[in-house]
C-alpha cells in the first residue's frame, strides 16, 4: 500500500488573530480605516501539509531552493479598497501563494487574508488577489503582479514555486537529484477590464488572446523583433505595439 509524502512546511504557523470579524464586511460609514481595522485580516498560515507522493516524509530542510524569491521580510504596505492602510513586514510565499506577515514587532509570520479588496506591495511588487482563467480556461484564485497596463490590455505576472521530487539513481552509473523547489513564472493578460487569462508562449496560440484582425500584424513584429513570449520584456513590448493596432488591423 503505498504511503503519501507529506511536505512539512516547518514555521510557527498557529498564530490567530485576536480582531473580532471574520471577514471584510462593507462599513455603512464608508470609513475605509476603520473597516479594514476591524477586520479579521490576519490568518495562521497554510500548514499546506500536501500530500505529494511516495513512501516516505520530507522536513523542509531536505528540499533544495526555497519556497520564496526573497526569504527575508522586508517593509509592505497594505492597501484595502486601492487606498493605502498599512505599513508591515512581509513577504511572498509562492509555493503557498500566501502573503506572509508580520504586525507589532511579533516573531510569529501570519498570513494576509486573501480577498480581492486587499494587496499588498511586496519588494516593490503590488500583489493582488484575483481570479483568472488558467491554461485549461478554468477559473481560478491567486495573486497576480501587474507588469503592464494599457487603454486596451493589462499584462499580468503569477510568480510560481513547484515542488520538484528528486529521483534515486538508476544504476551505480547515475547520482541521485534531490527533491526541490523549481521557480516558474506564468503570465496573464486582461482585456477591456475582463478577468485576466492565460497568455500562451505559442504565436500558433495568440488567437486565443487577439481578434484575428491582428494576428497577421502580431506575429509579424513578433518575428521581425525576435519576441519571446515567455519574457516579460517581451510580453510587454508585444502588448504596447497591439496598443496601437486599429479594429480594421492596422497600425497607428
Amino acid at each position: 500500500m503505498n504511503r503519501k509524502l507529506i511536505l512539512t512546511v516547518v514555521f510557527a504557523i498557529f498564530a490567530f488573530s485576536a480582531l473580532g470579524q471574520t471577514g471584510l464586511q462593507a462599513n455603512p460609514s464608508g470609513d475605509t480605516e476603520n473597516n479594514f481595522r476591524l477586520a479579521n485580516y490576519f490568518h495562521s498560515l497554510s500548514n499546506k501539509p500536501e500530500a505529494i507522493a511516495a513512501d516516505r516524509t520530507l522536513d523542509l530542510a531536505d528540499i533544495e531552493g526555497s519556497m520564496y524569491y526573497n526569504e527575508d521580510f522586508s517593509l509592505g504596505k497594505v492597501y484595502y479598497s486601492n487606498k493605502p492602510f498599512k505599513s508591515i513586514l512581509a513577504r511572498y510565499n509562492a509555493y503557498t501563494d500566501e502573503i506572509e506577515i508580520k504586525r507589532d514587532n511579533q516573531e510569529v509570520a501570519e498570513s494576509l487574508f486573501k480577498d480581492a479588496k486587499v494587496s499588498c506591495q511586496v519588494n516593490g511588487h503590488r500583489f493582488i488577489y484575483s481570479k483568472y482563467r488558467n491554461k485549461k480556461g478554468n477559473l481560478e484564485n491567486g495573486y497576480l503582479v501587474k507588469t503592464f497596463s494599457g487603454e486596451k490590455y493589462d499584462l499580468y505576472e503569477k510568480k510560481i514555486k513547484a515542488f520538484k521530487e528528486g529521483q534515486q539513481p538508476v544504476t551505480s552509473l547515475h547520482l541521485p537529484t534531490p527533491d526541490k523547489f523549481v521557480d516558474r513564472s506564468a503570465f496573464y493578460i486582461a482585456t477591456e477590464s475582463k478577468t485576466p487569462k492565460f497568455f500562451p508562449d505559442s504565436k500558433k496560440k495568440l488567437s486565443t488572446v487577439f481578434g484575428d484582425d491582428k494576428i497577421g500584424l502580431l506575429r509579424t513584429f513578433i518575428k521581425k523583433n525576435e519576441i519571446d513570449l515567455s519574457k516579460k520584456e517581451d510580453l510587454q513590448r508585444l502588448l504596447m505595439y497591439a496598443e496601437t493596432i486599429t479594429s480594421k488591423g492596422k497600425g497607428v
